[in-house]
This record gives structure tokens, C-alpha cells and sequence, in this order.
């Protein structure tokens, strides 16, 4: 093992900028030209071989595709609150792993908006190839400014006394109340020396006060990375093993002095230049009002990009790569902000469509874009064909015909001609394209169905389904619902599998102080910092077979089974089926029906065992009452 010396500062960002500039997700690269194609096409935006004067219609195949795949996924996943359930390493842990379940279902529901980060990541790795998320412990500091009036001198001790409270204004002054009240005692004693007392009596000082609250706390943050931002080292095949990953994100000076970095430092630095013209945002905001030139002018709101670097890299000289945070600013020459070791690397990665031994998969954008590029040449000339045949040409004899009644089109417009119509006037013919095009059409669907596996019977947009058997529409469907329920799988064996493993670990070791929540209606206090080692995590999706309606007739023949072996046992406490096996059937019945809380409905048996009150004892024989006398008389 080489051993070398360490590495100054300009070395680093020597080395950090040759990365940044070789990356996957850089400004030029293929990536970043195909996913804002991909973007362009979900829009539907034209395809630059418009002409003047002819149909420019667009297609929607690829926006049609998308958007009738995210339904189901994001049924698949939060159809209920518990997305991830954690599995006990030993017999011991049961407990502490159904409360390890519940506490980081709560933390992705309540603490973060869950169903937005699913709905943002799945939207992005279906267009643009991947999506991205970071998870990470974020520490803020929350500041309420606080007015007080009329405050005394207790109230005001006690009020700034409290932790995390800042004093901005301060004013104070006699209670007038009081000194009126002295004088009216004052009038009413004729005894000297209690007149002498009350006069030397201190008045009472009232506090006008304007307070900052601080209050600081820690959470799990769930941030979804616009996929523009995100940069990756061009060899890495997975998120795991590469050595360059990097944050690329805007900033104003102001947010970095708060952030906690050097001000003389941050004063320095140079506003943003390449990233407003990144051609993926602007491909993102086209059809908005946009503006990527704005600046107020103001040297405190200038927006600054800055680089957030994971890399595994020998700074020490010491021979060995460890992984380091390193944040630089600017866009030429890179200025370190921070350099720090880091346990993992905060991001999660997910794609619909997996390239083996490659980072970047396949997004469905791309199985239909050149669908939606031929459907569109189609459906123009087919509009064309349409135009011309409602408004054909017609050949005139020369200087016979007013040209400008022939070119000015109205109904019951007339055309003055000098000699008979049928000898100076002849249309001509355009020949019609329907019975090629309809068809062609037909196919181009047809083809997009068997690449993506949305159909139209699972749209419900077939007319003649019904004159179909329901044995070969429900085979139809089955074929299509594999082929979402297996991006489904990708997505929770990687991404979100992932996504729930950094919260585990977060909450782990950040989290060190008790919290209590509410979980199906009881308070309950979690201690995250007693899970080390003691859990695994899988991921709880709702991947049945069928449809709803099929998997609710399942479940409600299991429960059915289920209570005919609770009857034949005797006993809810097993040997073959206990209060818990019901309470999930039922729990999943809740589920398929579209209702995401089943404790609204049913009591979770641990629950219920608590809050039952304790048996009556039993009523003693006459053996024992006789026995209870002797004892007494005795």
C-alpha cells in the first residue's frame, strides 16, 4: 500500500472539479441530453419539423403511458400507513420490532409528506430514467418572533428565563394602576407614619418586551432531488460502489451565513452563471413564465451553486480512501466550504426499467417516444389529407375566374366567373388517406401495449369489451398488471427498501431521547436508540395477484377459514390461528377497500388485551367460605 502526503485544499478541489466535469448528469452530457428529450415528449412539446400552415398536432403517448402507470403504484404503496414493516433478528426483539414498524411508518407519513416523495420519485424514474432522493438528519432551528406587553417583573424573569429565548426589544416603565392606587390609599390615612410607609413603598415596573423563541429539534428529512442535480462518477454501477456522487443545488448567500459558513468566505464567492441554463430546467419550466435571469440586485439574495461531494478519496495520505463530505462553491474555481468524514452516502436511487451492470436503467419515456413521433407525423397528414379534401384545388382558366371570390372560402360564398362554371372552373381531387391511416393507428397501439403493458381494457376506454369473453379480458389484464407489479418490485427492492434502511439508521443514531406518538389511538413512547442490531427491514407493499375486487374475495375466504379453525381449536391463542392472524386479515380487507386506517375500525389485540379491565376473581366454594370462618375464628 502506497503511502503519500496529504492533500492541501487546491489539490482537493483540483480533483473534486476534474470529477464534477466527468460525471454522468453534467451539463452536456448524453444523459442529461436524453432525459430532456424524454422531458419534452411528456409535454408534448413540437418536434421542430413543423411547417407553416400544416397540422401541427403532438401526440401524448408517452404523458397517456405515464400517467396511467402512477395510480397503481402509488396504490401499491400507500394504500395504507404502513409501508415497511421490520422483521426481529431474535425471538426477543418481536416487540421491539413492531414498534420499530410503526415508529418509522410514522416518521415517513407524518414527519415527512410520504406520499408526495413516492409520487415525485416514481414520476421522475418513469420519464427521466432514475429517480433520486436524500435522506438525511436534518438539525434546524425554528425562530417565532414574540410580543409581550404589561409584563411583571416576575412574569418577566420567568419569560426569559426560558430556554432557546432571545431578547430583541426591551422597554419598561411604573405601573401607573399602581401609583394610582398608592395615592388613593394615601388620601384616605390620616396616620403619619402609614403615609410615610405607603410613599416608600416601591412602585411596580411593567415589561413591553419583544422576544426571538428558538427552538432547535432533529428529524429525518426525505428530500426529492430533481434528477438535473444529481451527479455520479461514469464507471459506478450502483450507488454503493461508486467512488463520486455529488448534490448540485442553488443557494443564496444568505441561506449559506445561516447554514453556519465562513461570511467573509461566502462574500466572496461568485453568483451562479451555467446552472440557469441548464438545458433540463429549462426544458422542465418551458410552457411556465419562467424567468432564469432574475436577481434582485441584492448581493444577499445572489444565488450561489454549490456542489455537495461524497467521494472516497486519500486525504489524509495515509493510503487509504474513505469516504468525505465535501462542499465547494462556485463554478470555476471551486472554493471548500466544508471537508468532513461521513458514515454513508444520503442518497437512494430508483429505476422503472434495470440495465444490468449499469447505474442509469431505462425509463418507459423512452419505449414510447418514437411511437409518439410517428403517431404524430400520422395524425397530421391524416389532418391534412382531411383539410385539403374539405377544402381541395381547383384549376381555372385563366383570366375566366375572380380569383379573389375563389380564394376567399365561406359558406354560400360566390365565385363570379365570365363563362360557364363546368368550362372555366375544375376541381381537383385529393385522394383520401383514412383507410391506410386508421389502421396504422391501430397497430402503433397495439405495439405500445405490448411495450409497456397499459391497455386499453385497464383504462377502460375499449367500447367492445364487453362483446368479449371475461376469461380472455381478465387474461388481458393479468399481462398488463405483471408487467406494472414488476416495476412495482424493482422500485421496493431498491429505492424504497433503501429509503427506509437511511431512516432506520438515522433515527438510530441521531434520535437519542425518548418520543412519544400517537399510534391507533394510544400514546406511545419510542426509543429508537435501543433498535441497534436488533431489527431488519422489509418493505410491506400490497403486491397481490389480480384486482381488488379478486384479492378482497381472497382475503374474505381466509377469514372465513380462519374463524372456522378458531372455532375448532377452542381457544384465540393458537395452536393454529390467534387474534394477531385475524387482525391482519382484516387489516388487509380495510386496505382493498380503500381505506388507509384500519384501526378506525378494528382494535390492534395487544391494544385491546391493555385497555381490558382485569378479571373479576371467582366466587369462593362453600368449602373455601367454611374454611375463611375457621381461620377467622381462630
Amino acid at each position: 500500500m502506497t503511502k503519500g502526503k496529504p492533500l492541501t485544499d487546491s489539490e482537493l478541489s483540483s480533483i473534486l472539479h476534474s470529477e464534477i466535469s466527468s460525471s454522468l448528469g453534467y451539463i452536456g452530457s448524453d444523459v442529461t441530453s436524453q432525459r430532456q428529450k424524454s422531458l419534452e415528449y411528456y409535454f408534448g412539446e413540437p418536434f421542430g419539423n413543423e411547417q407553416e400552415g400544416r397540422s401541427q398536432v403532438v401526440s401524448t403517448d408517452v404523458s397517456d403511458v405515464i400517467e396511467s402507470i402512477l395510480p397503481t403504484l402509488l396504490r401499491t404503496f400507500a394504500a395504507s400507513d404502513d409501508v415497511v414493516r421490520c422483521d426481529p433478528v431474535t425471538a426477543e426483539d418481536e416487540e421491539v420490532a413492531r414498534q420499530a414498524s410503526d415508529y418509522l411508518n410514522y416518521v415517513f407519513n407524518k414527519d415527512n409528506d410520504g406520499f408526495v416523495a413516492l409520487y415525485t420519485l416514481f414520476k421522475d424514474a418513469l420519464i427521466q430514467k432514475n429517480g433520486i432522493a436524500k435522506i438525511y438528519w436534518d438539525t434546524s432551528e425554528k425562530r417565532e418572533q414574540e410580543t409581550y406587553e404589561k409584563l411583571s417583573e416576575d412574569e418577566y424573569i420567568m419569560l426569559i428565563d426560558e430556554d432557546g429565548v432571545e431578547v430583541k426589544e426591551h422597554s419598561e416603565y411604573a405601573d401607573q394602576d399602581a401609583i394610582t392606587a398608592k395615592q388613593k390609599m394615601m388620601e384616605q390615612t390620616d396616620d403619619p407614619m402609614l403615609m410615610q410607609q405607603i410613599e416608600d413603598a416601591p412602585t411596580p415596573m411593567l415589561h413591553d418586551v419583544v422576544i426571538t423563541r428558538i427552538e432547535t429539534y432533529g428529524k429525518v428529512k426525505i428530500e426529492t432531488i430533481p434528477p438535473e442535480e444529481f451527479l455520479i462518477e461514469r464507471r459506478a454501477k450502483s450507488l454503493q460502489d461508486a467512488n463520486f456522487l455529488a448534490h448540485r443545488t442553488t443557494v443564496t448567500r444568505t441561506e449559506l451565513v445561516e447554514a453556519g459558513f465562513d461570511e467573509d468566505i461566502v462574500s466572496k464567492l461568485p453568483s451562479d452563471v451555467a446552472d440557469k441554463y441548464n438545458e433540463e430546467k429549462i426544458a422542465r419550466h418551458r410552457n411556465l413564465d419562467y424567468d432564469f435571469d432574475s436577481n434582485s440586485g441584492e448581493a444577499s439574495t445572489d444565488e450561489i451553486t454549490i456542489f455537495e461531494c461524497y467521494s472516497r478519496i486519500d486525504v489524509e495520505g495515509d493510503g487509504i480512501a474513505k469516504l468525505r463530505k465535501v462542499t465547494i462553491a462556485g463554478t470555476g474555481g471551486y472554493e471548500i466550504l466544508d471537508n468532513e468524514l461521513c458514515d454513508s452516502i444520503p442518497f437512494v436511487s430508483l429505476t422503472p426499467i434495470m440495465v444490468p451492470h449499469r447505474f442509469f436503467g431505462r425509463s418507459v419515456s423512452e419505449m414510447t417516444e418514437d411511437l409518439q413521433l410517428i403517431k404524430s407525423t400520422v395524425m397530421r397528414q391524416l389532418l391534412d389529407n382531411m383539410y385539403l379534401t374539405n377544402n381541395n384545388r381547383v384549376a381555372v382558366m385563366d383570366g375566366q375566374v375572380n380569383l379573389d371570390d375563389l380564394l376567399t372560402n365561406r359558406p354560400g360564398g360566390v365565385v363570379r366567373t365570365k363563362g360557364s362554371p363546368g368550362q372555366v372552373m375544375m376541381p381537383m381531387q385529393t385522394q383520401t388517406i383514412n383507410q391506410q391511416a386508421f389502421p396504422l393507428l391501430e397497430y402503433l397501439d397495439t405495439v405500445r401495449e405490448q411495450r409497456t403493458g397499459i391497455t386499453r381494457y385497464s383504462q377502460g376506454m375499449d367500447a367492445d369489451s364487453l362483446n368479449k369473453t371475461a376469461t380472455g379480458v381478465n387474461v388481458i389484464l393479468t399481462q398488463a398488471q405483471m408487467r406494472v407489479e414488476l416495476i412495482a418490485r424493482i422500485f421496493a427492492e431498491t429505492g424504497v427498501k433503501d429509503m427506509f434502511t437511511k431512516i432506520f439508521e438515522l433515527v438510530v443514531k441521531h434520535q437519542d431521547k425518548e418520543r412519544i406518538i400517537k399510534i391507533r389511538n394510544t400514546f406511545v413512547p419510542f426509543r429508537p436508540m435501543e433498535w441497534r442490531n436488533r431489527c431488519n427491514i422489509s418493505i410491506n407493499v400490497g403486491l397481490g395477484t389480480g384486482s381488488r375486487d379478486q384479492q378482497l374475495s381472497i382475503l374474505n375466504n381466509i377469514l372465513q377459514t380462519q374463524l372456522k379453525a378458531l372455532e375448532l381449536q377452542g381457544t384465540p391463542a393458537g395452536p393454529m390461528v390467534n387474534l394477531r392472524n385475524i387482525y391482519n386479515t382484516l387489516s388487509k380487507i380495510v386496505e382493498n377497500a380503500g381505506l388507509k386506517n384500519a384501526g378506525l375500525f378494528f382494535t390492534d389485540p395487544d391494544v385491546g388485551m391493555q385497555q381490558m379491565p382485569p378479571p373479576q376473581p371467582p366466587q369462593p366454594t362453600e368449602f373455601e367460605k367454611v374454611s375463611q370462618l375457621q381461620v377467622q375464628g381462630e
